[in-house]
């Protein structure tokens, strides 16, 4: 399969003063074998003082849906009970999937709103600060099997086509992303040292706001995002992710630190709760990375480091619950 797209992009940016400076851009994309989206993007900023900028934007945006998504199919046999059942990922517009009356896959559309300051009250301190709120409306995801326990009037259809389960991708589900970015760097002397540090951190969170079923599939939003799913879409990062680091330089020696802490997660199992096996709980975990560099010359140099040098391990889970079979 392929795909052809055009585009054409506009950007324009006026400096009001030389304090305040605005920004304001278009783009308009084609695709020969889904359609066209329009967006658009204004952003702000305002320098304050010397040592404070303010900044912020307002944006939309889109993503089409992949070729996989729209043409991937797949048979697989799955041993349910014992029963040999046929399993399959049906592509969109496909003979089964038109008997679902799934309807053809449309663009994801994304608005985007960012508000955040820089900070360098001297030349060695810097830090960082940006609020951001990004929703997604008709995000494309995997339903969840169809059959003729969980669908009776569908499971006959299937049957009719020698199917007995069937997924599809469907734009049914909407979410919202809301965070925080901080950064923070210094640098200082050490004698004929220099040591540069900083802190990185990431505190966000998504959320499914929405299930919008296609008329086909409605009043079956359990099957069509099970809870598996959609905690993949809302845990599927940790909510909060910080890294500290410290680089030391001595002549041609320089030594580098990293720590690294991952927040926890909740991710869900193939059993699922609603059969008793209780969702995937992973502790936060802190690791650490180290290298040491030698510098021959300005053109050359050698590192030697490890990561995780404490070989720090997620939490242990059921293998029988895991995608990779593994604790």
């Amino acid at each position: 399969r392929s795909r052809r797209s055009a585009a054409v992009y506009a950007d324009v940016e006026t400096d009001i003063t030389r304090s305040f400076k605005t920004q304001a851009a278009v783009r308009y994309e084609k695709f020969d074998d889904f359609g066209s989206s329009l967006n658009g993007k204004l952003a702000a900023s305002l320098k304050a003082s010397d040592a404070l900028l303010l900044r912020g934007s307002a944006s939309t945006g889109f993503r089409a849906p992949s070729l996989q998504q729209i043409y991937f199919s797949s048979t697989i046999t799955d041993f349910i009970s014992g029963v040999p059942v046929d399993v399959v990922i049906a592509p969109n517009g496909g003979t089964v999937a038109n008997a679902a009356g799934i309807p053809k896959l449309k663009e994801e559309k994304s608005k985007n709103f960012t508000l955040g300051m820089t900070f360098a009250p001297t030349s060695n301190i810097a830090a960082t600060a940006d609020l951001y709120l990004i929703d997604i409306k008709d995000r494309i995801v995997l339903s969840g099997r169809f059959d003729a326990d969980n669908y009776p009037a569908l499971g006959s259809i299937l049957a009719g086509l020698g199917v007995g389960q069937a997924q599809f991708f469907v734009n049914s589900v909407n979410t919202r992303t809301k965070g925080l970015d901080l950064t923070l760097s210094h640098k200082t002397n050490l004698g004929a040292a220099k040591l540069t540090s900083f802190l990185a951190a990431n505190f966000g969170k998504t959320e499914v706001t929405g299930i919008n079923p296609p008329a086909a599939l409605a009043g079956f939003e359990d099957v069509l995002l099970s809870e598996r799913e959609r905690l993949f879409l809302e845990q599927g990062a940790p909510r909060r992710k910080a890294t500290l680091g410290f680089d030391l330089t001595t002549g041609a020696l320089e030594t580098g630190l990293k720590i690294i802490h991952f927040g926890p997660q909740t991710l869900g199992t193939f059993t699922g709760t609603a059969d008793g096996e209780p969702n995937a709980q992973y502790k936060p975990k802190t690791s650490a990375d180290l290298s040491l560099t030698y510098s021959f010359d300005k053109n050359t140099k050698i590192t030697i480091g490890g990561n995780n040098i404490f070989n720090v391990k997620p939490t242990e889970q059921n293998a029988n619950e895991t995608d990779n079979g593994f604790k």
